[in-house]
């Protein structure tokens, strides 16, 4: 049931994409300043996905965006089961793995990896400095980079907000 008669809907894609890009700057800051990615960030992400969905699609595609996501939800896990990754890394990447599907699955994780990689090894640098040159924290400003490059921690939820922050109109062509 296509809603465009009772709604204007540009209005309400607009809504969308803005909550989206919102809750995901939301879980981005909160995985910085807390180490964790609330489960309301990804439950809304979900919620968000089955909604605009629902408004602007057919039926006929949705099983290959829930495959791509019960598949990467299968596969991180393991990762969770492991001690790799943290749950709110898992539950992320699967919400956004919906709105990839199989078209833009791919892109997101190869971008997903590329930040990633990024910014642990500028934390890997980061801690070799220190060990290096004792007094190299005196000149990192941030006592939260400090700590984690010390530490070994990197908190990958911003990886992953980033990755469907850049890959926001690709997820809304349709």
């Amino acid at each position: 049931m296509q809603l465009s008669p009772l709604f204007d809907t540009g209005v309400l894609q607009i809504m969308t994409k803005v909550t989206f890009a919102g809750v995901l700057c939301y879980g981005c800051i909160s995985d910085i300043r807390r180490l964790q990615i609330p489960n309301a960030v990804s439950l809304v992400v979900a919620v968000l996905f089955f909604f605009n969905y629902w408004l602007f699609s057919t039926p006929e595609g949705l099983t290959q965006h829930l495959v791509a996501g019960g598949g990467a939800f299968l596969f991180t896990f393991a990762f969770y089961v492991a001690g790799v990754m943290g749950a709110g890394d898992v539950k992320l990447i699967s919400a956004l793995m919906l709105w990839g599907g199989v078209r833009d699955g791919p892109a997101f994780l190869i971008i997903m990896a590329l930040i990633g990689g990024l910014l642990a090894g500028l934390l890997l640098l980061l801690r070799i400095s220190m060990a290096a040159w004792p007094s190299a924290h005196l000149y990192i400003r941030s006592r939260r980079l400090r700590v984690w490059a010390r530490r070994g921690i990197f908190p990958y939820g911003i990886a992953i907000c980033l990755s469907g922050l850049i890959l926001l109109p690709s997820f809304f062509a349709r």
